[in-house]
């Protein structure tokens, strides 16, 4: 054998093909109902006039939830120290009773 043929691979590489269902915009826990499109572009519409006025916020209704779910591991959700800070209370409150037996 050759020095090449040896350093060659001994199978070829190759690319499976694989497709992938185009996902609509919105939660992926709501269903794609036929209003949802007119829900999204209200909002858009909405969301554009405020950002004009200089007033827009963010809008969890139309985000997608990994969206979501990145805002609250961020903490920019606009509430987020008050959750925080409750969340904490109940988890006291949870190991005093547990602590307690109750």
């Amino acid at each position: 054998m050759s020095a090449f043929r040896m350093l060659a691979p001994t199978r070829a590489f190759t690319r499976s093909f694989t497709s992938v269902r185009i996902l609509r915009a919105g939660k992926e826990t709501k269903p794609a109902d036929e209003g949802r499109a007119e829900e999204i572009e209200r909002v858009k519409q909405q969301q554009l006039r405020e950002q004009k006025e200089g007033k827009n916020t963010w809008k969890e209704d139309i985000a997608s939830d990994s969206e979501s779910v990145v805002k609250a591991d961020r903490g920019e959700l606009n509430n987020a120290k008050d959750t925080i800070s409750q969340l904490q209370k109940e988890s006291a409150k949870a190991a005093q009773r547990e602590k307690d037996g109750k």
